[in-house]
């Protein structure tokens, strides 16, 4: 590009459009390529372009560290360019922890008045390491603060009768209430000041928070009271320590959370999952994700069973129901009429293939007690991970019009949408005649999608 020449479009652009422009670039990163891929290569191809990113220091306000050294080097160059902007640092460093600590701390302490956004992905390998971060940490002056994501491993050998290592970090003293948060590996340290009373998005997912009976994790929620979003997930945990009846759960506080619109519950152990859906209010929630069940033991079975919870979240339109992959339960006919009775006024529906059969049996069976199943439902979409087949594809289709059916006959209004999979490898006797059941309980042919799917 001639920058000389009077009639190059880019030169009559004004500056602030051209900054945007360049921003859009920014924008559109994920987290396997810097931010900065594709800005880069287009200021290299004018003087004029070069020099306007240069002079726009909110281009120059995300600073990424990982293990490579060129990281290091290129950070200095965005510190030097972003002015007095607040900053957005990501940290991940997994490899020699121990040679780069002191010079990762020596900058979170020079830019930490100006940190808007803190994300760090770190691995400690002893315990020096760990608690000199920490200490560092909790005494940053972090006054700009809002958004904190943390995902922390400690790679250190406990022997034979020591402490087993704990994962509580503490957060800043000197920070103002945050926006959003995410522990992944890392219980908190419960702060002094309510850093937390403003917090909107709350995602945690390590078993450090599982400890029965979940003090850490309550004391967590209730301070965090102007939650919109919330996420739990166990990782893995195993079903449930102890044998507890519905009534013989232990008194916790009630979690009032005004504001919560999504829910999400993924691979908590079951009395946790009781302990929450019946101490929780929520008058706004409109959005939950749920786990099938595990192969669950007899000891456990009152989370579906015999619980009996007064008022139901009549609010949650949408119900997304997810699957791990283990034996079919005995109990999933309990979790089916769980859900129906929890959220009766649900209208968008999506439940895993592979999981999907004994909760639609169920509801197609008990239409009466599954509250006219959902009436107000509008969308039903069965989810097919790598559009791989499940089983037989044509016993989920039969469930499904069986389900449909059911409706029908307590004269609920047709389904607005409808997608499922076809498996051409399937075994199939009667595939038209259940293409056109299920057409007619559409609200138009095209109300119907079909994905197929394979073995």
């Amino acid at each position: 590009m001639d920058d000389n020449n009077p009639n190059t479009s880019i030169l009559t652009i004004p500056h602030e459009v051209t900054v945007n422009i360049l921003e859009y670039l920014l924008a559109d990163h994920t987290p396997s390529k810097s931010p900065y891929a594709d800005l880069l290569p287009v200021t290299q191809t004018s003087t004029h372009l070069r020099q306007t990113a240069l002079s726009a220091p909110l281009l120059w306000t995300i600073i990424e560290i990982n293990d490579k050294p060129a990281s290091f080097n290129f950070a200095k160059i965005c510190l030097s360019r972003s002015g007095n902007h607040k900053l957005h640092i990501s940290i991940r460093v997994l490899k020699k922890m121990e040679a780069k600590i002191n010079g990762l701390l020596a900058l979170l302490q020079y830019v930490a008045p100006r940190i808007r956004s803190l994300s760090m992905k770190l691995s400690f390998t002893g315990p020096g390491q760990w608690d000199l971060w920490w200490d560092s940490l909790k005494v940053l002056d972090c006054r700009a603060l809002e958004d904190l994501n943390f995902e922390v491993w400690r790679r250190e050998t406990v022997t034979a009768g020591t402490t087993a290592l704990s994962n509580a970090i503490p957060l800043p003293t000197q920070t103002s209430p945050l926006r959003s948060l995410s522990l992944v590996h890392a219980s908190l340290q419960l702060p002094n000041s309510p850093v937390l009373s403003n917090l909107a998005v709350l995602t945690l997912s390590s078993v450090s928070f599982w400890g029965w009976p979940y003090t850490n994790l309550f004391e967590v929620l209730r301070s965090s009271t102007a939650l919109e979003e919330l996420e739990l997930r166990g990782l893995g945990l195993e079903v449930c320590q102890g044998h507890y009846s519905a009534g013989e759960l232990p008194s916790v506080p009630r979690l009032e959370h005004p504001k919560l619109r999504q829910l999400t519950l993924i691979g908590v152990e079951n009395n946790m999952l009781a302990q929450i859906l019946t101490n929780l209010t929520a008058p706004s929630l409109e959005a939950v994700s749920m786990e099938t069940p595990k192969q669950l033991k007899n000891d456990v079975r009152f989370v579906w069973n015999d619980l009996q919870r007064v008022a139901p979240f009549s609010t949650v339109r949408y119900l997304f129901v997810t699957d791990r992959p283990t034996p079919v339960s005995p109990f999933q006919e309990q979790f089916a009429l769980f859900l129906a009775k929890l959220f009766p006024g649900v209208e968008e529906l999506e439940l895993p293939a592979s999981g999907c059969r004994a909760l639609l049996m169920t509801w197609a069976e008990h239409v009466h007690i599954a509250v006219n199943p959902w009436r107000d439902l509008r969308s039903v979409v069965l989810n097919y991970p790598d559009n791989l087949c499940v089983g037989s594809s044509q016993d989920v289709l039969r469930e499904t019009l069986r389900f449909l059916e059911a409706r029908r006959r307590l004269d609920c209004p047709p389904l607005e949408w409808l997608r499922l999979g076809v498996c051409s490898g399937c075994v199939w006797t009667a595939k038209e005649t259940l293409l056109g059941g299920l057409q007619k309980l559409v609200r138009s042919k095209d109300d119907l999608e079909l994905i197929q799917v394979s073995h």
